[in-house]
């Protein structure tokens, strides 16, 4: 909402940072291993995000950034690893304590839709931030194409499944293969719905 207000799209970036830095803080006053393993789950899934990124940036042409916080990485700005670092710890834990008390199906669900109703939000946010902006094509919903709407529920069900799925405390290498396959689930419903709707 500030980078909007100031349209100033380098507050995408330092907001991702202080809170990504503020969750790395949480776990080494907690040591939690639940955290610890999000954290590296979240740290690959977000890095190879930017492989989706640079397909819809150079291939596609669909997606456009206006700024890229000092270092361009493949197509995308320096802040959208850490950004997507950060959502998928933030979902990944919110899959991991809801299947305490739903079943699994129920709770993928839950954040699958949850995930669709993100975009609106942040592609709002980022027209008048000028961080970036999507080329209209296929339906849209104000500033965002709707199979961006379906790709968020796809990358929401993704990282849920990998997290639920591969969760072990301690286990690293699990976390790096969950982290891998929702990287690569980012890559498919992106270019699933996009080749569907765009």
């Amino acid at each position: 909402m500030l980078g909007a207000y100031l349209a100033e799209p380098r507050a995408y970036g330092v907001t991702a940072l202080i809170v990504i830095f503020m969750l790395i803080v949480g776990w080494g006053l907690k040591r939690s291993p639940r955290l610890a393993w999000l954290l590296l789950f979240g740290l690959v899934a977000g890095v190879a995000e930017l492989w989706s990124d640079w397909v819809h940036v150079d291939h596609f042409g669909s997606l456009v950034y206006t700024d890229y916080f000092g270092l361009k990485l493949l197509g995308s700005p320096s802040y959208m690893p850490v950004g997507w670092w950060l959502t998928a710890v933030q979902f990944g834990y919110l899959a991991l304590r809801l299947s305490d008390r739903w079943p699994r199906w129920m709770t993928v669900g839950l954040i699958s839709l949850l995930g669709m109703s993100l975009p609106p939000w942040y592609e709002e946010f980022a027209a008048p931030a000028k961080a970036w902006y999507y080329v209209p094509t296929g339906p849209m919903l104000s500033n965002t194409p709707l199979w961006i709407v379906f790709t968020y529920g796809g990358c929401m069900f993704s990282i849920a499944t990998m997290a639920l799925g591969f969760y072990r405390p301690k286990r690293w290498g699990r976390a790096m293969l969950a982290g891998l396959f929702a990287g690569a689930g980012f890559m498919f419903w992106g270019v699933f719905w996009f080749s569907l709707l765009g």
